[in-house]
């Protein structure tokens, strides 16, 4: 380190400085790496198997439906149906798997191909699992999800896959009105 401070003309004040600069941002990377973790910076989240294969509950109409496909490069898919349950919406998903990530998120939107910014977040957040995880979209398989009171089934016309930490998009499905 010295031949090279020396050839490079650095002096002994300027070398300490560099290096006290460089212990400075070791030393905060070892406190977020202990306080976050390792798993919130470098590793996706892990996802939960489920099968709620149960048939939709008597009364039950299936509104709308549509197949997911992955984006940028994601893998996403697997089926979703948006149902009227008595006076409550909900969105089914069968046979669904995704790539998991930091902060993936499921929205409902008016968009048919919600693939920006703007048009995920012209929708709803939708909290899978009852807000476990802080909502994120952990789960694969078949499951159901309520959707808020204040969802109209016209408002929705696609269901994306959205990460929040890098504004990317996961995955959408267009709905169809049901035959």
């Amino acid at each position: 380190m010295f031949s090279i401070g020396v050839s490079l003309g650095m002096t002994n004040s300027r070398r300490t400085l560099v290096a006290a600069l460089a212990g400075a941002v070791v030393l905060a990377l070892v406190i977020g790496l202990v306080v976050i973790g390792p798993g919130d910076f470098f590793l996706p989240e892990r996802a939960t198997a489920v099968n709620d294969a149960a048939e939709l509950p008597n009364g039950a109409t299936v509104l709308k439906t549509g197949t997911f496909a992955g984006l940028a490069g994601h893998h996403v898919t697997g089926t979703v149906s948006l149902v009227q349950d008595e006076d409550e919406l909900l969105l089914r998903f069968e046979n669904y798997e995704q790539t998991q990530g930091p902060d993936v998120f499921v929205f409902v939107t008016p968009s048919e191909t919600p693939d920006s910014k703007s048009e995920i977040t012209a929708g709803r957040k939708v909290r899978i699992d009852g807000g476990a995880d802080g909502g994120e979209s952990t789960l694969e398989g078949t499951f159901s999800q309520r959707l808020p009171a204040d969802v109209e089934p016209d408002d929705v016309r696609a269901v994306g896959i959205w990460c929040e930490r890098f504004a990317t998009p996961f995955g959408m499905a267009t709905l169809q009105n049901a035959p």
